[in-house]
């Protein structure tokens, strides 16, 4: 049996029993479950569809690698271009959101990569990007961390900032997040 096919029958087992865990939710359309107390791995399930507006364009405090268990997202990468868009573009310490401050406005251009089942990617520390999923898509990331830096989040004109800070997922939104989740097996 391969690692991929393991790893689908475990996350399908965890799903079945979604309720018994303890997931946290951020508010971008994400179920996230720690799977160990270093902060190594998480399973995130993601519908984006249960909020409104599209995911922010940002970087992370960690190097990751996802790998797609069910379901299908397009990763975005965006790169400082005189030919982008527009963005206003956001700093901050990930330990003090609150006290972000617009730096400047970037023009960016975008190469999006469309992964599914089976599929991973890595995406480094300082590399801005942004990614949608298909309602009920199941990733899992591992984190490698790094020194602490500031981050960055683009925002167009009309974009509202929405907080990354995760809070406890309600025992209603783990039922739907894990049932459109389960749709995919």
């Amino acid at each position: 049996m391969s690692e991929m096919t393991m790893s689908k029958a475990l996350v399908f087992t965890m799903l079945r029993h979604a309720e018994d865990l303890p997931w946290r939710m951020v508010d971008i359309g994400l179920m996230g479950l720690r799977l160990d107390e270093r902060r190594e791995y998480r399973l995130h399930v993601w519908d984006p569809s249960s909020t409104e507006g599209s995911s922010p364009i940002h970087d992370h405090p960690y190097e990751f690698t996802s790998a797609i268990i069910v379901g299908e997202l397009t990763n975005t990468r965006y790169l400082e271009s005189a030919a982008g868009d527009e963005y206003k573009r956001f700093r901050y310490s990930p330990a003090a959101e609150d006290q972000r401050r617009l730096s400047d406005t970037v023009r960016l251009s975008a190469a999006a990569e469309t992964l599914r089942e089976g599929d991973s990617y890595l995406q480094l520390p300082h590399e801005l990007h942004a990614s949608w999923q298909q309602p009920g898509t199941v990733t899992l990331i591992r984190c490698s961390w790094g020194e602490p830096h500031e981050l960055t989040v683009c925002l167009r004109e009309e974009a509202e900032w929405r907080s990354g800070q995760a809070r406890d997922a309600t025992r209603a939104e783990i039922k739907a997040f894990s049932a459109k989740a389960l749709g995919w097996f």
